[in-house]
């Protein structure tokens, strides 16, 4: 069995200087830098409309 690559992630809090963020697929949460580049996904993001010119 292979174990989640953690590769959607969500930003949670910081507290004392330390980001935390949360597995989207397995709901693990992390400090931040104890993972590897990972992209973070918030919901804002992907709420947002694009705007037209």
């Amino acid at each position: 069995m292979q174990g989640c690559q953690h590769e959607r992630t969500e930003f949670l809090y910081r507290r004392d200087g330390v980001d935390y963020i949360r597995c989207l697929d397995c709901g693990q949460v992390f400090e931040a830098e104890d993972l590897d580049s990972v992209p973070v996904y918030e919901e804002d993001e992907e709420e947002k409309p694009k705007k037209r010119r």
